[in-house]
């Protein structure tokens, strides 16, 4: 994959060897970027700027926590997928964290690449979701205007994108089952 097309994750951890740790887990398949307070990581995110795909977040820093920096990433609807990493045992307080993800230390590099990969997944899921959604509405409202016979070349070509969005849509299903997020498809 040419590094152009590579996906960016923002790595923040007040421990700076841990950071590295992720960055060498990740490096080979993923831009990356290191940030060691949550100030610094909410310089780096701004709406505008749409650089970065998915964020590694420590929970517990100095200054300014996981927690605060994934409220502010929330509260300024900056649309970024958060992965939280923390040595602070998941509670019920995670129900209502703004987060997509989250991993206890230690984590093995097995972990940490596969949670990055299911966010990704996900996140792909989502959009062809939303795309298949988008053709479908039109589709059927333009199918009250024409009978099957007299469809216009345009109308079976949405038809057709339909096709391929739903083949793509079942693919990506197939491979979320292989994780624990297929439960949710399979229940």
């Amino acid at each position: 994959m040419s590094n152009e097309n590579r996906k960016t994750l923002l790595i923040v951890d007040d421990e700076e060897m841990v950071a590295e740790s992720y960055e060498l887990y990740l490096s080979d398949k993923y831009e990356t970027r290191v940030e060691t307070t949550g100030g610094a990581a909410l310089c780096e995110l701004t709406p505008s700027d749409r650089e970065i795909d998915l964020i590694l977040l420590d929970r517990r820093m100095p200054g300014m926590s996981g927690d605060v920096v994934a409220e502010h990433i929330d509260e300024y609807e900056l649309d970024y997928q958060v992965i939280m990493i923390s040595a602070v045992d998941p509670d019920l307080d995670i129900i209502d964290m703004p987060v997509d993800g989250y991993l206890s230390k230690p984590v093995s590099e097995e972990e940490v690449v596969e949670a990055v990969e299911r966010a990704f997944l996900i996140a792909d899921y989502r959009e062809l979701l939303l795309r298949y959604n988008e053709a479908a509405e039109k589709h059927d409202i333009l199918m009250s205007n024409f009978s099957s016979g007299d469809a216009p070349t345009q109308l079976e070509q949405l038809k057709s994108r339909m096709q391929s969005l739903e083949e793509e849509l079942n693919d990506l299903t197939e491979s979320l089952s292989e994780t624990n997020v297929g439960a949710v498809f399979n229940s």
